[in-house]
């Protein structure tokens, strides 16, 4: 391995350093590739078998529902492969799920008729503002606006937070007024919560002293990771448990925060060691992951945009002292126009796989969809290089994609209000007002949400064309009543063709089969649904890596997905790495665009995400731009990012079709000393 052991040693040893710590709080500052997770995942096992603490003392919390699923299975493989089988009882989980909990355990979920659900993108835009618009005569974008008016409040504890774009037409009292008296019935009808609201339920009753939330939890350790993703309210969330005496761990990195749109700012990973003055402060200088140029690449942006109040920290490769010494490779290009740009790469993508690199180890990242994919995958289709662009979300995401997604939610758990609005809502000819005057009807007679699907209607209520849209819900509820999740798609497709025929039609069946086409055919029905339910890549490649293990265990030989190559945005590539990444479109208006040119705070945070963007590379990353984009039907000259120059790469105007022989091999090369 070229890695030495020496050098293996020295960073473990920094490592054990933050996970070993006694401190009541803790932060780790922790840069791409430098052992984040290991110290997380020593420092449970340390806890359990060093400290005695309680399984169940401990909590461990991510952002996203993917990154606490991933951060739990870390944990628990960690601690097994280390005899500490306890660990099970660690509780792990994203922040919000943690709010719900505390709130359950008190009774504060009692105003619902069930445990609520907190609403997706797909279901807050397509149901809830959808509705909104259609009570309040407004257009869905306006009620889009309303609704993340009163997020940002929750969020933040402001109308107006800072740093986020400022809207042409300021949001008025009348607007919040409305929006108030619409959100109350219908999250309590549905069963359901916004993002940001359940976590200020929580800090409302904890500073009002009405629940404790370390007595409930019996939390004495809560360890949080990705930190710099959270925002204000979270951060109250964990002041008062520190307050409470919760040993709190800390771990993130400042030059990673890049969802202001979430209303998460790096200041709260900045100013923790000033808020609790005691706090020991770890911060992990080795990068595993990228070879130099890259890493190098990455920290000219970082250094030349540094958000204020910015980290110090002296971020290196472990690869300048490896044996033999790995610099990586770094390529700067300039095109013409986007579909030489996007022929290069397929070009080098088709040499790069010939050449033995695995489909799967190559990573083209994307920052405006509209404008760059079609390019791209116009250029791979002329290979018949075979790509994910998550355009599976595109089936997840139409109406007969959520109508089956709500079908197995049900299946799973009869009380899943949302979704059996989304299966009232989206066969076709059924619109948004005819649902939106089902629930009024609903709330204004005094009738459970729920019930409307499985009893008799009552008389005089809903009219004819509201009745049929409740006894079509009824048949389709009906016709799934003795499917079980462990069944597989071999079992079902038929059945499942049947029923999207009933209600779409024969279009959305072979865009149905069309997605499955690659499915392994014993995915049961269970993991097709996690499988829909995930926006993560690396979920979805585990849960069918799992399904594989499974078939070869079993001795079956079933449909395998092929490997392809991975096409993805810059927000998505968080969390995921490559051997080999490509970073077309570097243009102004596209990266950054329009809004945060006008930001200088969203432009400090698109200098973030290039960043992450490049640090996503192990091996090899090539960036590049285009001197002219057709844009608004007509051809428009393209003016370089910002960010080019402050790589520290010297862009070369490229007349190659692709990575030459030489430039392959030296790829290989630096693959092969990884």
């Amino acid at each position: 391995m070229p890695i030495t052991e020496q050098q293996i040693q020295a960073a473990k040893k920094i490592q054990g350093a933050a996970a070993h710590d006694n401190n009541q709080t803790i932060r780790l500052v922790a840069g791409p590739g430098t052992g984040k997770s290991f110290v997380i995942e020593e420092r449970v096992y340390w806890l359990l078998s060093k400290k005695n603490i309680l399984a169940e003392n401990i909590i461990a919390v991510s952002f996203t529902r993917a990154a606490a699923k991933d951060l739990k299975e870390r944990i628990n493989g960690f601690c097994i492969k280390n005899n500490q089988h306890n660990v099970t009882d660690v509780k792990v989980s994203t922040l919000h799920s943690l709010a719900l909990s505390l709130l359950r355990k008190t009774g504060n979920l009692s105003l619902y008729p069930t445990d609520p659900r907190i609403m997706d993108d797909w279901e807050l835009s397509l149901i809830f503002d959808a509705e909104f618009g259609d009570k309040v005569d407004t257009t869905p974008t306006r009620c889009g606006e309303i609704r993340r008016d009163h997020e940002a409040f929750w969020s933040t504890g402001s109308w107006n937070p800072p740093n986020l774009p400022v809207l042409k037409k300021p949001i008025t009292q009348t607007e919040r007024t409305s929006f108030s008296s619409f959100y109350g019935p219908r999250t309590q009808t549905y069963s359901c919560v916004l993002p940001g609201e359940t976590i200020r339920m929580c800090v409302n009753l904890m500073q009002s002293g009405l629940i404790n939330p370390v007595k409930v939890l019996s939390v004495q350790h809560l360890i949080v990771d990705e930190v710099q993703d959270l925002n204000p309210c979270d951060f109250e969330f964990i002041d008062l448990l520190i307050k409470k005496g919760v040993n709190v761990f800390v771990s993130g990195d400042d030059d990673q925060s890049v969802y202001s749109f979430r209303y998460a700012f790096p200041q709260g990973i900045q100013d923790f060691t000033t808020k609790y003055p005691d706090s020991t402060d770890h911060v992990l200088s080795d990068c595993f992951r990228c070879t130099p140029l890259i890493l190098n690449a990455a920290k000219n942006v970082i250094i030349n945009f540094p958000a204020q109040n910015r980290i110090p920290k002296n971020l290196n490769s472990v690869y300048t002292s490896s044996s033999p010494i790995n610099d990586g490779f770094l390529q700067a290009n300039t095109f013409r126009n986007p579909r030489i740009e996007s022929a290069y790469i397929a070009n080098s993508c088709r040499a790069l796989i010939d050449s033995g690199v695995p489909p799967e180890d190559l990573m083209i990242l994307i920052s405006n969809k509209r404008e760059q994919l079609k390019y791209i995958t116009d250029a791979f289709n002329s290979l018949g290089i075979g790509y994910d662009a998550n355009q599976r979300d595109e089936f997840k995401d139409s109406d007969h994609g959520r109508f089956l997604l709500s079908l197995l939610r049900i299946i799973e758990d009869a009380n899943d209000y949302v979704a059996h609005r989304v299966i009232l809502g989206t066969p076709k000819y059924i619109g948004v007002s005819t649902c939106s005057n089902i629930t009024d009807k609903v709330i204004s007679n005094n009738i459970n949400y729920k019930t409307i699907f499985y009893n008799e209607s009552p008389t005089g209520v809903f009219s004819n064309r509201e009745t049929k849209a409740i006894e079509k819900s009824k048949k389709n509820i009906l016709t799934i009543q003795n499917w079980n999740l462990n069944e597989s798609l071999n079992q079902k497709a038929d059945e499942i063709d049947q029923i999207l025929l009933n209600n779409f039609s024969q279009l959305e069946v072979d865009e149905w089969r069309n997605f499955i086409r690659d499915m392994p055919n014993n995915m049961t029905l269970s993991e097709l649904k996690d499988y829909l339910q995930t926006d993560s890549q690396e979920i979805k490649d585990k849960i069918l890596n799992t399904i594989l293990e499974k078939s070869a265990q079993e001795n079956l030989q079933p449909t395998t997905a092929p490997k392809k190559v991975r096409i993805m945005s810059l927000h998505t590539s968080k969390g995921l790495s490559a051997k080999v990444v490509f970073i077309p479109g570097l243009e102004e208006g596209l990266f950054p665009n329009t809004i945060a040119q006008t930001i200088p705070g969203l432009i400090l945070e698109c200098a973030r995400l290039f960043y992450v963007a490049i640090t996503r590379a192990k091996a090899a990353c090539v960036i590049s731009h285009s001197e002219s984009r057709n844009l608004y039907g007509s051809n428009t000259p393209m003016v370089p990012s910002r960010f080019c120059t402050h790589t520290g790469a010297v862009f070369q105007e490229q007349n190659d079709p692709s990575l030459t022989d030489e430039e392959i091999q030296l790829i290989n090369t630096c693959i092969n000393n990884l």
